[in-house]
């Protein structure tokens, strides 16, 4: 638990950015709620197991105002490290539970991290530091490593093992920066 709220933490400091002021009206964004209510559910869930599912009944009402405020539905099973930063809500995001993502993941607004059929725990890995471009797609199982990009609209169903790439398209393929 203690290490979600580490990881809230850097996620506030990425929100604010370098306008430290914004601190005071940060909370009455739509990115800091999708945000809260994940690690406050990823909390749960580390600290009552399987059990979680059922004890989150009671609290599903309040979840889903939440995640209308915020359109932002990131499931408590994925594993997103410190740094997450969404920057348009409005489009909507949505992360499949088979999600285990590095820090500094930025999303732009509109992105799907999903799965096919047969996909597992731990089958999307995403590495540390990428930037997902508006309305871009990630269809695991995939692998992709630390510092990638994708643009707007394009769709990665492929693994993408080597660092410091972009990949555009559909689906999506790696351009020579």
């Amino acid at each position: 638990m203690f290490i979600q709220i580490r990881y809230f933490a850097k996620d506030i400091g990425k929100m604010v950015g370098k306008k430290p002021g914004s601190i005071i009206t940060i909370w009455l964004s739509r990115p800091f709620w999708g945000i809260f209510i994940y690690r406050v559910e990823r909390s749960l869930f580390l600290i009552f197991g399987r059990f979680y599912s059922i004890l989150r009944i009671v609290f599903i009402p309040l979840f889903n105002l939440i995640y209308a405020y915020s359109n932002v539905e990131i499931h408590y099973q994925a594993d997103i490290k410190e740094g997450l930063l969404i920057l348009h809500t409005s489009p909507g995001i949505i992360i499949s539970r088979f999600t285990v993502a590095g820090r500094n993941l930025i999303l732009t607004g509109g992105n799907i991290i999903g799965e096919k059929p047969g996909c597992g725990y731990g089958d999307i890995q995403i590495g540390n530091d990428c930037f997902m471009g508006a309305n871009a797609v990630i269809l695991g199982p995939v692998k992709l490593a630390d510092h990638i990009q994708i643009g707007a609209l394009a769709c990665v169903v492929n693994d993408c093992l080597t660092n410091n790439l972009t990949l555009i398209g559909v689906p999506a393929k790696e351009i020579v920066r």
